[in-house]
Order: C-alpha cells, then structure tokens, then sequence
C-alpha cells in the first residue's frame, strides 16, 4: 500500500509541478519580440533594434495599464499618449518615436505577425531610422483579451 501512495503522490507533485511551472519570463518574452522584429528589418536591411530599459518600461507600463483597466489602445486610461509615457519613463530628447499595441495575441511569434499584417503596424517595425525598442507585455485573465502587448520605439 505504501508503494501506492507513493506513486500516487509522485505523480500528483508532477501534475502539480506541471500546472504551477512558471510560464516565459518578462526579460524572454521581451527578448523573442525584439529578435522576431529584428529578424524582420533584416529582411528590408534595417539595423536591428537595441532594447532600452525606459523603452521597456514605458511599454511594460502600458501593457499594465491596458490589462488591468480591460481595453487596448494609444492613449492610457489616465489620458496619457504614448510621448508622454515614454518621458514619464526617461527616454527625453528623442527625435523620433513611434508605438505598436496589440491584445489577444498569446505569444511573441504571434504578436510580431499580427503586426507586419497591418500595414501601420508593419511602417513602424521597417522604419529604418528607429534605434531603439522597448517592449511590454501583461496577461489577465478573465479579461476581453487576456494578453496585452506594446512595443515603443524611438531615436536619439
């Protein structure tokens, strides 16, 4: 009996290790949306991007925003536009910006193609003279969308 409740509890730590295992990480999932949008501008031969740490949280804020307060959109619920966040965040004395949202899109790969199958979307990732990409992303659950997603881009 004792080699059956040990099998049995073996097997419900590993069903109870697989519901609980840690879904991707911020830092990865940020990480696969700037490689998939690099790998795109490669194709246009557009420097790749380089991750900025006020880009990211500007757009990790957004996605919040956008996840808790259950909409998808440019402007936050607190009125704010996209320049105005991503100055609340540090990234000043820029000469050109640009933003991407998106919602229901479960993964990076998914999101990415979502936006090069919209031609602003798309303008905005092949835009040859952006440097630099932050990128957010939020999931909540029980929302319209679950998944909220924001790339900003931007220039100095």
């Amino acid at each position: 009996m004792l080699a059956l409740h040990t099998s049995l509890l073996a097997a419900t730590t590993l069903a109870l290790a697989a519901t609980f295992a840690p879904a991707a990480t911020a830092a990865t999932v940020q990480e696969d949306v700037i490689a998939l949008t690099n790998a795109e501008r490669a194709k246009v031969n557009c420097p790749a991007l380089k991750s900025n740490a006020a880009l990211n949280t500007a757009a990790q804020r957004h996605s919040v925003d956008m996840a808790t307060k259950n909409f998808m959109g440019h402007t936050g619920s607190d009125g704010s536009t996209m320049v105005v966040r991503i100055e609340r965040a540090g990234y000043t004395r820029w000469t050109r910006a640009a933003e991407n949202v998106a919602a229901g899109y479960g993964t990076a790969a998914e999101v990415v193609r979502g936006w090069m199958n919209s031609s602003g979307h798309r303008a905005n990732i092949l835009n040859c003279n952006l440097r630099d990409i932050g990128v957010g992303h939020q999931y909540r659950q029980g929302t319209t969308y679950g998944h909220c997603w924001t790339q900003n881009f931007g220039t100095r």
